[in-house]
């Protein structure tokens, strides 16, 4: 897959393109990508997912504590794993959200992308204010000479699948309702750095990773069961997130990660964890005996999770 950033662009004279955010790529998202792809298929077109950077909510000041579930990099390769050629993204300003619904429609998917066939997903709008609705996006389609085709919601328990659903699942904590919705595990990537090392002196050796992404949405504070991706080898493994506060000294937000029968010095490397299943909430930790004896709990209940010990 190949990305680019407005006013570069695809090299294809023309496109069959699906718009939104993404953020996550979920099953919904799968949903609206799978119709792309069969539809670039039958108008033997290349596929191309129109997106934006930042998110919306961002620049307008909407949401200042909003955390998202990739970062464009992590979305491009979310993509390409569902076999999309392109990825075209429009540098999102103040100035994007004033277009009405036709100036947008025309000056970025018509003239600039030279869009032929629109997948939308069921409660896409575009345009300022969110007036260009589908039956206003249909109408466009026409002026234009757009095939308009719109993809119901992708339902999970009776409940339709959103990123605002995933993103609720994350701050409470349920890792298995989260990963449902998103059809694969949710990771956390960042560079290993150095800490208090209070782990290794009981035979817990961590990670503390400081995530690529600073917007990066973090599960709500607790230990996870995990798989940590390390130079292409998976690992089974342990994280914890929240206020370092053993012995009482409380710190900063913290994740670390112990990996299991690992040993190797990985500071200043770059890990993945695939959050797996949700071990416990956070605990006041007060001494270096109690802090091993609940650390091999997790240890067994992680394993348990992990392979089936």
């Amino acid at each position: 897959m190949q990305a680019y950033q407005l006013p570069n662009k695809p090299p294809a004279g023309a496109l069959a393109a699906a718009t939104g955010f993404f953020d996550g790529v979920h099953c919904g998202h799968a949903a609206v990508l799978s119709k792309l792809k069969r539809v670039a298929s039958a108008s033997e077109l290349p596929s191309c997912v129109v997106t934006y950077d930042p998110h919306p909510r961002a620049v307008l000041g909407t949401d200042s504590s909003l955390r998202l579930l990739c970062s464009s990099e992590e979305k491009q390769l979310l993509l390409a794993s569902h076999g999309i050629d392109y990825m075209a993204v429009i540098p999102f300003t103040k100035a994007l959200a004033g277009l009405s619904p036709d100036d947008f429609f025309e000056q970025h998917l018509v003239s600039a992308l030279h869009v032929k066939e629109l997948v939308v997903g069921f409660d896409h709008n575009m345009g300022k204010n969110a007036l260009g609705d589908f039956e206003k996006i249909k109408s466009l389609g026409e002026k234009h000479h757009v095939a308009v085709h719109r993809v119901g919601p992708y339902m999970q328990d009776a409940v339709a699948v959103s990123s605002t659903k995933i993103r609720r699942a994350l701050q409470e904590g349920r890792i298995a309702a989260a990963n449902k919705m998103l059809g694969y595990p949710y990771t956390i990537s960042g560079t290993v750095c150095k800490g208090m090392r209070v782990g290794r002196t009981i035979g817990y050796p961590t990670a503390n990773i400081r995530p690529a992404f600073a917007q990066k949405m973090l599960p709500k504070n607790g230990a996870y069961a995990v798989r940590a991706l390390l130079d292409g080898k998976l690992y089974g493994g342990m994280l914890n997130i929240g206020a370092r506060s053993i012995f009482n000294h409380p710190e900063a937000l913290c994740i670390e990660a112990h990996i299991f029968d690992f040993s190797q010095d990985i500071y200043g490397r770059n890990l993945t964890v695939y959050l797996i299943g949700k071990l416990r909430d956070t605990k006041k930790i007060r001494s270096a005996d109690e802090l091993k004896k609940q650390l091999e709990k997790d240890e067994a209940e992680a394993r348990k999770i992990i392979f089936g010990e």
